[in-house]
């Protein structure tokens, strides 16, 4: 009953837990690892502290674990989530193949990443659900905001609005985030972490995680954009419309569920 107590960090009737409970906004997060990737120096802490390649399953639930307790969570969850998060990114720390030192802690490099979830699920949940009303789209942003600066991003440093936001992205993807020889082998290994499955089962995923990324970095990453990889895009969310006619049970993440299940006994 806690979590019904104490409603954890965010309103219960937020945007951000309105959105990020859809189950098919996991399916941006090839994308926006991509985009995390592309900066150099996240690539760099990525490739020399992290052991995803070798276990992209459990390293994918371990995120998204962690992730969803912040957002769903009580605030005893929540804090905890965010204590490991924090945790982690203290160990992230050296030297990038060009000589400029990494750390995980570097607001900057906080603020690009968080930029990449707040955007790509923001795009996916409108591709798919509709476009949201603008001061839902204003909420959403100022939601994250707290957990960002949680985090250790200033507040001062946090782009004002999402048109801000965007903004911000839009000069970062002309500036600083241009992806090298390292961010390049981990998207390949984000891409395929299954190499030996046959290529035609990528296909789809890679359709939509092109539809997802700017053109510089799907070129970069050598996803291909061709008439017909287009209209696979099209076909792969015109499925995920349907999909969201569902009941809710069926397309929410099970922390959801469980939100759902203690505020209706309380």
């Amino acid at each position: 009953m806690a979590l019904v107590r104490d409603g954890g960090i965010l309103p219960l009737d937020s945007v951000a837990r309105r959105l990020d409970r859809e189950l098919f906004l996991l399916l941006g997060g090839t994308a926006a690892l991509l985009m995390q990737l592309a900066h150099p120096l996240v690539a760099a802490g990525v490739a020399r502290h992290s052991s995803f390649t070798c276990d992209p399953i459990a390293r994918l639930r371990r995120t998204l674990d962690t992730t969803l307790a912040v957002v769903f969570g009580d605030r005893r969850e929540a804090e905890r989530a965010l204590q490991r998060i924090d945790a982690r990114h203290g160990s992230v720390s050296g030297i990038a193949a060009d000589g400029r030192r990494y750390d995980a802690r570097d607001p900057e490099l906080l603020l690009w990443v968080q930029t990449t979830l707040v955007l790509t699920s923001l795009r996916l949940f409108e591709l798919v659900a509709g476009t949201l009303p603008r001061r839902d789209r204003e909420a959403y942003w100022k939601e994250t905001k707290p957990i960002a600066v949680r985090l250790g991003i200033p507040a001062s440093l946090l782009p004002r609005t999402i048109d801000d936001l965007v903004r911000y992205e839009r000069v970062a993807l002309a500036t600083d985030v241009v992806p090298d020889a390292t961010s390049l082998r981990l998207g390949r290994a984000v891409l395929r972490p299954f190499p030996w499955l046959p290529a035609p089962l990528h296909w789809p995923a890679d359709a939509l995680t092109a539809a997802l990324l700017p053109p510089t970095l799907r070129a970069a990453f050598g996803l291909r954009w061709r008439t017909r990889d287009r209209l696979l895009s099209r076909a792969v969310l015109v499925t995920l419309r349907a999909l969201h006619r569902l009941p809710e049970p069926l397309r929410i993440v099970p922390q959801a569920r469980r939100l759902h299940r203690l505020r209706g006994r309380a």
